[in-house]
């Protein structure tokens, strides 16, 4: 009987050594737990076909139409006033970050772009004439304008934040470059940010 009884507490304290150490790994810190409070901030793309003075209607690929939502928190290009004098225009690409309503009837815009493009590759083609320059990009054959005053030229790890701004836009055949850019007309690309890579 006594023997019994101690094989029976001993299985007792494995039970709960198991239980404990079971509980302790669905406690960990570090796993990720699902937050409901915050929806989580999704993007949307299509072509713009309709404006209104506070939403914007754009057209998925697959014909779907999403009304996007402007407010006056509402960021186009980041802030650029310099982009922002350029509006969007029926037909243009837009890029919209944000959230859903309720419902998912309309988008609710943070941060939207149009025709942006993110291009990374070599220059092999500079024109003085035109200050523009191409990168060897497959099937993506952007004439590239970098505008003085205006487009930013960064380096990848800047050590001063003021002194890589604005000079030498014009880039050197060969170097390894970073563009997000704004498509015009056709193959026309204004370069809103250049990062020498090299």
């Amino acid at each position: 009987m006594k023997m019994l009884s101690h094989f029976i507490i001993r299985i007792f304290v494995l039970s709960l050594f198991f239980l404990s150490a079971c509980t302790a790994i669905g406690l960990q810190p570090d796993q990720p737990t699902e937050n409901t409070s915050q929806p989580a901030e999704l993007t949307v793309e299509g072509e713009l076909v309709e404006i209104n003075s506070d939403y914007l209607l754009i057209q998925k690929e697959d014909g779907e139409q999403i009304r996007l939502k402007l407010s006056a928190q509402s960021i186009f290009w980041e802030g650029k006033q310099w982009m922002a004098a350029i509006p969007a225009e029926i037909g243009d690409r837009i890029n919209a970050y944000g959230n859903w309503n309720n419902d998912r009837t309309t988008f609710n815009v943070a941060l939207y772009y149009a025709n942006r493009v993110d291009l990374q590759g070599i220059v092999f083609y500079v024109c003085g004439e035109t200050e523009a320059f191409m990168l060897d990009q497959p099937e993506q054959d952007y004439v590239i304008l970098p505008l003085p005053q205006k487009t930013e030229l960064l380096t990848e790890s800047p050590t001063d934040p003021t002194s890589y701004k604005y000079y030498d836009l014009m880039p050197n055949f060969g170097e390894e470059l970073q563009v997000v850019g704004r498509e015009i007309d056709e193959p026309f690309l204004i370069a809103v940010t250049v990062t020498r890579m090299d």
